[in-house]
């Protein structure tokens, strides 16, 4: 097996994603991150062959970090106000510990956020498989790219399924990846409703 056909990248916190292509048809995507396994395999012919840039925001880190910064405020400036307290011999020690988890929720805000190229599915959009940029290796990263989308090329040109035939796909792929908890329950009635109006 060539290097190609495998990507192996490592994200901070002990995230793990690990893609193969076996049979130069099939995907198997293997995520492991701190307290959670995703594993599944995808048909080739269910992903667009043209990839997209986008930037990750961890938005729950850095929404978590302002929430910290509003209770703070409210706890020293408007519940003395208020409620007549006297919260000064509290200051420094209230100070000190919501800006040390402010600290530390910006620190995981800045260094979860990151540069991925993301292959979609052809009609609902859904992000089937993400790579993050640049990773293990350039080398490694674009080798692996371009031979994943040359094989969707390849298989969309040889197939040359219809439009009914690539709807009746996805669909039944969003089914399995529902059922392996990749995609949510509404998340895969949602696609489900909007693919039957595109096959009607």
């Amino acid at each position: 097996m060539n290097n190609k056909d495998i990507l192996t990248q490592r994200g901070l916190f002990s995230d793990e994603r690990r893609f193969e292509i076996k049979e130069g048809r099939y995907l198997y995507v293997d995520i492991n991150k701190l307290k959670k396994n995703t594993a599944y395999q995808l048909d080739l012919v269910a992903l667009k062959p043209k990839s997209k840039f986008r930037i990750y925001i961890a938005w729950p880190w850095l929404l978590a970090a302002i929430i910290i910064i509003l209770l703070t405020y409210s706890a020293l400036e408007l519940l003395p106000q208020f409620f007549d307290l006297s919260l000064e011999q509290y200051a420094f020690p209230i100070k000190l510990a919501s800006g040390s988890l402010v600290f530390i929720f910006v620190i995981v805000f800045l260094t979860t956020t990151c540069r991925e190229r993301v292959f979609i599915a052809p009609n609902t959009g859904y992000p089937l498989v993400r790579l993050l940029v640049g990773k293990p290796n350039r080398k490694a990263y674009q080798a692996f790219v371009a031979y994943l989308e040359s094989r969707i090329k390849a298989l969309s040109k040889h197939l040359q399924l219809n439009k009914q035939q690539r709807i009746a796909g996805e669909l039944r792929m969003m089914r399995r990846l529902m059922k392996q908890h990749v995609v949510s329950e509404k998340e895969y009635e949602r696609f489900k409703s909007k693919l039957m109006k595109m096959s009607s």
